[in-house]
């Protein structure tokens, strides 16, 4: 007898028509799953609070799945800072308003850096690790980013 082969449904997208208020924080739950490596709580301050491996070169686009990540560490998310490619910011002028600002990264800030900022002084500083990185590479990078290097860690 022939095996039938049943389509799951999808769950992970959402309508077109969402009204304004459906784009503001808490978002609802990530269309894809964030490549995330953060510190643990407490740990001992360093260069990063942890790594984004993103999946595409449009961050924006992935942007509130990466928000949706680290509210529980970070609150709301009222800023973002980094410094953005093309993509990412023609992408960024369609979408809706969700009351987070997209600025540039600060004189101070490497550009591989991305700083978020929540409502309650809270701030994190993530590696990002371009989408096209081999994934051996990206998970090491990601490994070192979450104990608080952007590069290898400190010789003796």
């Amino acid at each position: 007898m022939p095996r039938l082969h049943t389509r799951r449904p999808i769950v992970n997208h959402f309508e077109t028509d969402t009204s304004a208020s459906d784009e503001r924080q808490p978002f609802r739950t990530p269309t894809r799953t964030p490549r995330l490596m953060l510190r643990e709580r407490g740990a001992v301050p360093g260069n990063v609070d942890g790594a984004w491996w993103p999946w595409t070169p449009n961050l924006t686009s992935e942007l509130h799945d990466l928000i949706s990540a680290v509210t529980p560490r970070l609150g709301t998310t009222m800023r973002v800072g980094f410094e953005w490619n093309a993509t990412s910011l023609a992408q960024r002028r369609i979408d809706t308003d969700d009351h987070i600002r997209i600025q540039g990264r600060s004189d101070d800030q490497p550009p591989e850096v991305m700083h978020l900022y929540g409502a309650h002084n809270t701030a994190l500083a993530l590696l990002v690790i371009p989408a096209a990185t081999a994934p051996e590479v990206a998970w090491e990078r990601m490994r070192l980013a979450a104990a608080g290097h952007l590069g290898p860690p400190p010789g003796p």
